[in-house]
C-alpha cells in the first residue's frame, strides 16, 4: 500500500477546516453549562467595544436553565425578579426558577421562596412557609436568611433562644453591613433587656462598639454618646466625636443635630463654626428631601 502525506497546502486546509469546526462548536453551544458561558460572554462588550448583547444572553441563559444548570437558573430568577433591559418584573417566573433552583438544593433559592412568601409578591403573602424556606436557607449558611428568621424567632418566648444564637452568628459573618445591623439589634436587646435577656448596658456598650466599627449609623450615634458621657463604657471625647462624625456622614439626621449642638457648645465655638455651619445646612437639605 502506498502512503501517503499531506502537502503543506493541504495541512493548512486541514488546520483551517479543523479550527472553523471549533468555531462552530462555539458558536452553538449545547451543553447547559456552556450555553451559560456564552450568555455571560454576550454580557460583556467585545473587543471592539460594541455593546453587550443583552437579549442575546437572555436567550442562551434561559436554554441553560431549562437545561437544568442551577447557575442560569438562580440567574434568570433574579432578572424576573427585578426586571429590566426589556424584561418586565414577573414574580410569578420568579418564584418558578427559584423553585427549580431550590429542588437542586439551592439554599439562595430557598432564601428567596421565602422572600416572596413573606412580602406577598405574585403570590399570598404566607409568614409561615417563608420561615420554613428561612430555615432551610439558613440551615445552608445564607446569613441574610439567619437574620431573618432570627428576627421573627425572637417574637416568641419558646424561641428566642435561638433567635438571639441566630443573630450572634450574623454579627460575625462576613457580609458587614448585616454584621453590623445584628451586632446593632443586640445591642438594642441588651440595652432595653428584650427577648428574655435582663439588661445589660456593658453588654448593650459592646455589641453597639462592634456594631458602630462596622459602619452602622444608628450604633456609632448610640456608642458615641456612651463615649462622650463615659457611661457605661470610659469617657473617650475624641473617639466620641469621631463615631458621631461617622454617623453624620451617612446622613443620620440625629448625629448631625447633635453634631452641631456640640460643635457651636463647646470651648472654642469660633474655631468650629464653619463645620457646624456646612453641617447644619447639610441637616436642612436633608429636612427639604
Amino acid at each position: 500500500m502506498k502512503k501517503q502525506f499531506f502537502s503543506g497546502s493541504a495541512l493548512l486546509l486541514f488546520s483551517v477546516a479543523f479550527s472553523a469546526c471549533g468555531d462552530a462548536e462555539k458558536a452553538t453551544p449545547s451543553l447547559p453549562e456552556d450555553m451559560y458561558v456564552r450568555a455571560q460572554e454576550l454580557l460583556k462588550p467585545n473587543v471592539e467595544g460594541d455593546a453587550s448583547d443583552f437579549a442575546g444572553a437572555f436567550q442562551w441563559l434561559t436554554r441553560s436553565a431549562e437545561g437544568g444548570y442551577l447557575k442560569a437558573q438562580l440567574a434568570l430568577a433574579g432578572i424576573y425578579l427585578e426586571g429590566g433591559k426589556g424584561v418586565a418584573a414577573d414574580y410569578a417566573k420568579a418564584r418558578e426558577w427559584f423553585s427549580r433552583a431550590a429542588a437542586q438544593g439551592s439554599a439562595e433559592a430557598e432564601f428567596y421562596l421565602g422572600y416572596l412568601l413573606f412580602n406577598g409578591k405574585g403570590c399570598t403573602a404566607d409568614c409561615e412557609a417563608a420561615m420554613q424556606h428561612w430555615r432551610k436557607a439558613a440551615d445552608g449558611g445564607v446569613s441574610e436568611a439567619q437574620y431573618r428568621l432570627g428576627l421573627h424567632l425572637l417574637t416568641s418566648p419558646d424561641t428566642q433562644v435561638e433567635g438571639l444564637q441566630l443573630l450572634r452568628t450574623v454579627a460575625g459573618c462576613n457580609v458587614p453591613a448585616l454584621a453590623a445591623q445584628a451586632a446593632c439589634d443586640l445591642g438594642n436587646i441588651y440595652a432595653k433587656g428584650q427577648a428574655g435577656v435582663s439588661a445589660d448596658m456593658r453588654q448593650a456598650a459592646e455589641w453597639y462598639a462592634r456594631a458602630a466599627e462596622g459602619g452602622n449609623s444608628a450604633a456609632q450615634l448610640v456608642y458615641a454618646i456612651m463615649l462622650l458621657t463615659g457611661d457605661p463604657v470610659p469617657a473617650n471625647p475624641e473617639r466620641g466625636m469621631t463615631m458621631l462624625r461617622l454617623s453624620a456622614g451617612q446622613d443620620n439626621p440625629r448625629a448631625i443635630a447633635l453634631l452641631i449642638n456640640l460643635l457651636r457648645n463647646g470651648d472654642n465655638p469660633e474655631a468650629t463654626e464653619a463645620e457646624a455651619a456646612a453641617w447644619a445646612e447639610r441637616l436642612e437639605s436633608l429636612r427639604k428631601e
